[in-house]
């Protein structure tokens, strides 16, 4: 009798430890999975402020064209009619002259031998947005003035520039960005399942990784499901 109970005490210990072990095991699964369901939740909720964000720019946009029957762009731009990209990180022109021109400021912005003037687009100097500073260099205008996702990258904006210039105009269809019925973005916005058409302007942001897609090449045709870009249209 006392040698089974010895035996049944000898066996104790081994099955607790593996008891343990398996508890263990299970927590740290349940550690992780609510780990990457936290991420997942933060992800979401960025990316509902960058649609948020993309509301009130839009907002401001369309109070803009109800006054001047076009949108913040230079005279360069309205002149030629030339669809124009604003934020692209390897473009010319970023967004601080729209966040200018819609906060009624009087500036100048010097971009590659043009000068955009907001006293040109916006003579009235009215206030069609109230932009809120980035904080910690997240959603909102950054120190340099430019609109910064909540990732910390550029809200792009692409302006058709054939909105812009005058509506009795003959549509000349040249396919290439100039006064076409088509809003072009020259591949940073298209995407295998959508791709802007012929609205006014349309924003978006990289994501995350600030890259188009999932690491694609930003003028390459890539899938948008799967990947961290905000869109607009």
């Amino acid at each position: 009798m006392f040698e089974g109970l010895k035996r049944i005490a000898d066996q104790r210990p081994g099955f607790r430890l593996m008891e343990l072990a398996v508890g263990m095991a299970v927590f740290l699964l349940l550690c992780a999975a609510g780990v990457a369901g936290s991420m997942r939740m933060v992800e979401n909720g960025r990316k509902s402020k960058a649609l948020s964000q993309f509301r009130d720019f839009q907002m401001g946009m369309s109070l803009f064209e109800g006054d001047y029957l076009k949108p913040p762009i230079p005279r360069s731009k309205r002149d030629s009619g030339w669809d124009t990209i604003y934020g692209d990180p390897d473009g010319n022109y970023s967004t601080q002259f729209l966040v200018a021109a819609l906060a009624g400021e009087d500036r100048e912005f010097p971009y590659k031998g043009e000068t955009f003037s907001t006293r040109e687009s916006n003579p009235q100097k009215k206030s069609y947005m109230v932009f809120q500073m980035a904080q910690n260099g997240k959603y909102g205008i950054g120190p340099d003035g430019r609109l910064l996702d909540p990732w910390g990258g550029n809200v792009i904006v692409a302006i058709n520039g054939f909105k812009s210039t005058n509506p009795s105009d003959k549509l000349v269809d040249f396919d290439d960005g100039r006064n076409d019925r088509r809003l072009h973005t020259w591949g940073l916005a298209e995407y295998h399942e959508t791709k802007p058409k012929d609205e006014a302007y349309v924003f978006w942001s990289y994501g995350k990784d600030g890259k188009k897609g999932r690491g694609g090449n930003a003028r390459s045709v890539v899938p948008l499901k799967g990947s961290d870009d905000v869109v607009s249209w």
